[in-house]
């Protein structure tokens, strides 16, 4: 762990830290397999917060200080940041480092809320995708095209498995959902169908957002 920037930056360590008292782990992993695998240094994506970052946690049972509801508490904000650092590298596989300010514990509750909000029903992982997609109709229909329309489609879909998807237009989220239809009617539990429930999902908030109510002076 290195903090950096006047203490308003944390490195991302890419292998298993040396815990010291009152530190806390959080983890982003990747996990390797025979479909996906992933070199060792890509596997590892790990942040400590320095000790005491998220003060003294204690949870209560009627007016009684209870460990077992402490420890709940910390496991669930625990349980938040790995979420939250998850999903920071999917949208930039890159980072090196993360803002402090991202997982003290009043910034983890709104994220948490946030991304309930905004991401619908979310049942897969940018992993998921990458190992669906090659066996895929869309991926057989994109590779007549060149590796450059397989690769961009990857890195698409790829980004719906975050919260920054980055659909700016609910057509574009209804181009995907068009372009998953064959693969969708494959099995109930293809990985296609999990896609266009989020895109839907997408296309209906990009949609409640770009609506606007045209009033004019004629109307005052």
């Amino acid at each position: 762990m290195t903090i950096l920037n006047n203490s308003t930056e944390c490195t991302i360590d890419t292998i298993t830290p040396v815990l010291q008292l009152g530190q806390i782990q959080i983890s982003a992993d990747r996990r390797t397999s025979t479909a996906n695998p992933i070199p060792e240094d890509q596997r590892i994506r790990r942040v400590v917060l320095p000790a005491n970052y998220w003060g003294t946690l204690q949870a209560t049972q009627n007016g009684n200080t209870s460990q077992s509801l402490t420890d709940i508490l910390t496991n669930g904000l625990r349980t938040l940041a790995n979420a939250r650092l998850k999903d920071a590298l999917q949208e930039n596989p890159l980072a090196r480092t993360i803002l402090l300010a991202d997982y003290s514990v009043s910034s983890l509750l709104a994220w948490s809320a946030d991304t309930a909000s905004s991401r619908g029903a979310l049942t897969f992982d940018r992993d998921a995708v990458s190992a669906w997609f090659p066996t895929s109709k869309l991926f057989t229909v994109m590779a007549t095209k060149g590796a450059g329309w397989t690769d961009f489609m990857a890195q698409r879909l790829g980004c719906l498995a975050a919260k920054n998807h980055g659909l700016k237009k609910p057509e574009d989220a209804s181009k995907l959902i068009v372009l998953l239809a064959d693969d969708a009617g494959l099995a109930l539990d293809n990985l296609a169908n999990d896609l266009i429930q989020r895109l839907t999902h997408i296309e209906k908030s990009l949609t409640a957002r770009t609506a606007t109510v045209a009033i004019s002076m004629d109307d005052l």
